[in-house]
This record gives structure tokens, C-alpha cells and sequence, in this order.
């Protein structure tokens, strides 16, 4: 070999150091665990009921006189409605009945509904007739046409606000609803 092929080593690059990348790296590291334990909180306060407590549940009478004041500041007869107040007034009594003692009343007709009440021991015989004379007062103004008069209307909301007072919880006070 001769001297003239060789030649000398190169020099050493010189290498810039370029953090962009580790940086980048880094941060979605942290990015993934700031996740992470973000979501390990939340279905730790969604197991154990969240940090927010629902109040308690309505009971099935308070909903019920609830509904009957907002039938009552509606005015329904009063505007010439007495049809549309008498479905309201019936499925208010069926929805209480349903949530107070887990019968199925509003998904039946009247005569169903009577009918699965009559060998039934968790109403009183006068109550059952109570409902039975409400609900037959319903479907005439509702099915049958007939127009009761003002006197008929107060007397069936009393006998729905009564039907509420009587069959409540026992340990449940009485509401006025006016």
C-alpha cells in the first residue's frame, strides 16, 4: 500500500443535542398518567355513590298530592276543559295507586283493574268502592260524554285527595291541598 491511497481519520462530527423529542415523550408520559388516575377517581366515586348525595325519593302519596295541587292552579274546568281535567284526575289516582301498592293500574281498563282488586286484601272494602265509584265517574266524563257539573268536579277531586289520605303510609301526615 502506498502512502499516497491513505488518508488521514475524519474528525469527529459534532453533534447538536436535540431534547424535542425526548420532551415530547415525556410529556405524553405524564399525559397518560394524569389520565389514568383521573379515571381511577371517578369510577371510584361513581361505585361508592359519588361524593353527591340524590336526595331521598319522593313518596307515592307526595307525588300524588304534588300533582293534585298542579291539576287544581291548572283550571281545567274552568276553561272548558273538563274532559282533558278528568283524565288528568284519573291518572293521577291510577299512577298513586301503581306506586303505592305496585299495581299495574294505569296499563288497565277500568273493569281489569276492579277486577284484579276484587279477592285483593291491600285495600278495605269501602276503599275498593270508593276507586270503583271514582274511576266509573272518570270514564263517563272521559268515554261517555256526560258533563258533570261543579259540584260533581269538586266532589270527585275530594274523593281522589281522600283515596291519597287514607290508603298513605300510615306514619304520614295529612296534606291540605287547595
Amino acid at each position: 500500500m502506498d502512502q499516497t491511497s491513505l488518508k488521514d481519520i475524519k474528525p469527529p462530527l459534532s453533534f447538536q443535542a436535540n431534547y424535542t423529542l425526548l420532551i415530547i415523550i415525556v410529556a405524553l408520559i405524564i399525559v397518560a398518567v394524569l389520565v389514568y388516575i383521573v379515571m381511577r377517581i371517578l369510577k371510584k366515586r361513581a361505585a361508592s355513590g359519588g361524593s353527591k348525595r340524590l336526595p331521598p325519593a319522593k313518596k307515592p302519596h307526595e307525588i300524588a298530592y304534588e300533582a293534585l295541587y298542579d291539576l287544581r292552579t291548572r283550571n281545567l274546568p274552568e276553561a272548558g276543559r273538563v274532559k282533558e281535567y278528568y283524565f288528568e284526575l284519573s291518572k293521577i289516582v291510577r299512577t298513586y295507586i301503581e306506586n303505592r301498592f305496585s299495581l299495574k293500574a294505569p296499563e288497565m281498563t277500568t273493569e281489569e283493574f276492579l277486577y284484579s282488586l276484587k279477592d285483593s286484601t291491600i285495600l278495605t272494602g269501602t276503599q275498593k268502592n270508593i276507586i270503583k265509584e271514582f274511576l266509573n265517574q272518570c270514564d263517563l266524563v272521559k268515554f261517555a260524554k256526560y258533563g258533570p257539573n261543579t259540584e260533581e268536579i269538586e266532589t270527585s277531586f275530594n274523593i281522589a285527595k281522600r283515596l291519597v289520605d287514607e290508603t298513605k303510609l300510615e306514619n304520614e301526615q295529612k296534606v291540605v291541598v287547595e
